[in-house]
C-alpha cells in the first residue's frame, strides 16, 4: 500500500504523485516528501504514516492547519478519495490508496475523473496537463495508441474547454502504473469517435458549407503549441528541485488575413495569465517568458510565433492575436470573418480546433509514427513537428446549435473540450462568427464563445 496526492491546487498542482516510503512529510522546507511552497504552508506542515498493525494511513497535522473533507482536524484515518487542505484557503489534494502488485495501467475512467477533479480547483488549464500527463505516463505501450482515441470520445461527450498549461512531467511520473482498462471498454469508446465521424461526414454531403469547412477553411486552423518559463527580477530562473520550472500547453487559432494575423485566445495567446500560483512572484518582479512558441497549419511545419507580436484587448474579453511572417503561411487560406450582427436564425455552430492536442493527434496518426514516437520518449515539441513533417496535424470539426446570443458571448452545444481554445466557431453560412473560449460552469452541455467582432477590433483595418 502506497501513499498518493492528486493536486488539486497549489504549486504542485494537477500532479498525481505516489511516494514510496510509509512516512510522507508534507510542508515548505526543502526536506519534505511533498514540498509545498504556498502562502500558509508551514515547513513542517503536517505527515502521512503507514500504520501496519491497522492497515490503514494516519494523517496528523504539525505545525499547520490540516483540513479533511472541509473539517479542521488534528489526526485523522484517511479514505479512498478524501479532499485535504493545508492551511485555510491552502493548497488542496485528494489522496489515493495505492495498489501497485499486478498493475499494468491507470483506468482511463480514473484519468478523466482525476482531470475533472483538478478542473473544479483549479481551472481547465490544470486539468489539461493532469488528463495529457496521465495519457503519456502511465499507459502501457500497448494502450498509449488507442487511450487518446478513447479520451477524445470521452472527453467530447464531458463538454469541457481550455488551454493545457502545466509542468512537464518528471521521470517519476513516467514510472507510475495502475489498472487495466478492459478491452470492452475501449472498443465501446472508440465506436462513439466512429459515430461522431460518420455524422460529420453525413453532414458535409448534405451541406455545401460543411463540406467547404471540412475541404477549405480547416487548413488555416492552427495547433499552437507554447513552452515558457518565469524569471526573478535578477534574470535567473524561477527554479524548483534544482531545475526551471517549465509549463507547457496546446491550443487553437486561425488565420484572419493574408498579413499573418492569427486569432486566438488571450489565455492560448498569454497562458500565464491562468497560472494563479504565479501571480505572487509576478508582483515581485519576475517575468514570464517563452522559450517556444510555434503554430502548425494542416500540411505545414510548425512555425515560430513571435512574441512581440502579441495584442490583447484591454478588457477581459477572451480573444488576442499574434502575427506570423506572411512569407510562411502563404497559400494558407484566410478564414471568412462575419460581418456586422449575426443573424439571429443562423442557429448552427461548426467548431474547429485541435481538442485535446496531441493525444487527439496520436489517436489519428499512424501507428508505426506513434510507436517511434513513444520508443524515443520524444517531447511534445518533437512529435508535433514529427506529425506535421508526416502531414498528420489536422483539427477536428463539430457541429452543434446556437441556443442563445448575448452581448458578450454566443452559447452553442457543439462538442469540444481543452486545446480547443482559440479555435473558429462557424455560423450556419459558412463564416466565422466567435472564437471558442469557455463553458458556462456546472452545465456541460453550454460552451460559450466570444463573438468575432471583439476579435476583429485587434486587426489591421
Amino acid at each position: 500500500m502506497r501513499p498518493q496526492l492528486l493536486h488539486l491546487s497549489g504549486p504542485e498542482r494537477g500532479r498525481t504523485v505516489t511516494y514510496d516510503g510509509p512516512v510522507v512529510r508534507i510542508g515548505s522546507d526543502a526536506a519534505s516528501d511533498a514540498r509545498l511552497t504556498a502562502a500558509g504552508v508551514a515547513p513542517q506542515h503536517a505527515r502521512i504514516d503507514w500504520v501496519e498493525s491497522e492497515c490503514q494511513f494516519h494523517l496528523r497535522r504539525i505545525d499547520g492547519q490540516v483540513f479533511v473533507n472541509g473539517n479542521e482536524v488534528e489526526e485523522v484515518v484517511l479514505q479512498d478519495d478524501d479532499r485535504i487542505e493545508f492551511g485555510a484557503d491552502g493548497p488542496t489534494a485528494r489522496f489515493r490508496i495505492y495498489v501497485p502488485i499486478g498493475a499494468v495501467c491507470k483506468p482511463v475512467r480514473r484519468m478523466l475523473a482525476d482531470a475533472r477533479d483538478v478542473a473544479r480547483v483549479s481551472g481547465g488549464a490544470a486539468a489539461t496537463q493532469t488528463l495529457t500527463r496521465d495519457l503519456l505516463t502511465q499507459a502501457t505501450p500497448t494502450l498509449k495508441v488507442g487511450v487518446p482515441a478513447v479520451v477524445v470520445a470521452s472527453a467530447f461527450l464531458a463538454g469541457w474547454l481550455g488551454g493545457w498549461v502545466g509542468s512537464r512531467p518528471t521521470e517519476s511520473d513516467r514510472a507510475r502504473s495502475a489498472d487495466m482498462v478492459t478491452h470492452a471498454e475501449l472498443e465501446d469508446l472508440r465506436q462513439q469517435a466512429r459515430k461522431q465521424q460518420d455524422e460529420l461526414r453525413s453532414m458535409a454531403a448534405a451541406n455545401a458549407s460543411v463540406r467547404r469547412i471540412q475541404k477549405e477553411w480547416s487548413r488555416g486552423v492552427c495547433l499552437m503549441h507554447g513552452v515558457f518559463r518565469v524569471r526573478h527580477s535578477d534574470g535567473s530562473w524561477v527554479e524548483q528541485r534544482g531545475r526551471p520550472i517549465e509549463y507547457e500547453y496546446t491550443g487553437s487559432g486561425f488565420l484572419a488575413t493574408k498579413e499573418g494575423h492569427v486569432v486566438t485566445n488571450r489565455h492560448v495567446a498569454l497562458p500565464w495569465l491562468e497560472v494563479e500560483s504565479l501571480g505572487p512572484l509576478v508582483a515581485r518582479g519576475a517575468a514570464p517568458e517563452f522559450v517556444h512558441f510555434t503554430a502548425t497549419f494542416p500540411g505545414r511545419a510548425p512555425i515560430d510565433v513571435p512574441a512581440a507580436t502579441i495584442q490583447r484587448r484591454s478588457d477581459d474579453l477572451d480573444v488576442a492575436v499574434v502575427r506570423l511572417d506572411p512569407a510562411q503561411v502563404d497559400g494558407v487560406p484566410v478564414l471568412p470573418l462575419h460581418q456586422g450582427a449575426i443573424d439571429s436564425d443562423d442557429q448552427r455552430a461548426i467548431v474547429v480546433g485541435y481538442p485535446l492536442g496531441l493525444a487527439a493527434l496520436l489517436a489519428r496518426a499512424d501507428p508505426h509514427l506513434v510507436e517511434g514516437l513513444q520508443q524515443r520518449s520524444a517531447s511534445l515539441t518533437e512529435a508535433i513537428a514529427e506529425l506535421a513533417a508526416a502531414a498528420q496535424v489536422s483539427p477536428l470539426i463539430t457541429q452543434g446549435i446556437v441556443s442563445d446570443q448575448k452581448e458578450f458571448a454566443i452559447v452553442y452545444d457543439a462538442a469540444t473540450t481543452f486545446g480547443g481554445s482559440g479555435g473558429p466557431v462557424f455560423g450556419g453560412t459558412g463564416e466565422v462568427i466567435a472564437v471558442n473560449a469557455a463553458i458556462m460552469q456546472n452545465f456541460g452541455g453550454a460552451n460559450l464563445g466570444v463573438p468575432i467582432r471583439f476579435a476583429q477590433e485587434l486587426l489591421p483595418k
